[in-house]
């Protein structure tokens, strides 16, 4: 499988992983020390939004994808991505459009998430 194919495949499997609150495929897929800038503007670690999944304040209900755009750089690729989604977040409700960024690096042979930022679209 090619680079391009491999980020391709694990921008899949996060998606799924998040939708079906699938911590483990999410603590594989993530680098420990991941760092999150969320829509809210917050900034969390992997700890943190696994321990928003597990407990509940997170519950994704659905999430379609568009305009996905993947650049490679050598060990590191950035995805720029269109994300329609329904979820709850700490009991609110939540329907709407986000912009996010996510940065993969390659770890010997894995490519695992070390940066996701997201920002809600008008």
């Amino acid at each position: 499988m090619t680079d391009l194919e491999q980020i391709v495949e694990n921008e899949k499997r996060l998606l799924e992983a998040f939708k079906n609150k699938d911590l483990a495929v999410l603590d594989d897929l993530l680098y420990e020390k991941c760092l999150f800038h969320l829509p809210n503007g917050k900034t969390a670690d992997k700890a943190d939004v696994i321990e928003n999944y597990r407990s509940g304040n997170t519950k994704m209900i659905s999430i379609l994808v568009s305009d996905q755009i993947i650049n490679l750089v050598e060990d590191v690729a950035v995805v720029d991505v269109i994300q329609n989604m329904r979820l709850n977040y700490f009991d609110q409700s939540v329907d709407s459009s986000f912009r996010y960024l996510r940065v993969w690096k390659l770890f010997g042979d894995k490519w695992k998430g070390i940066s996701v930022t997201g920002i809600q679209l008008q």
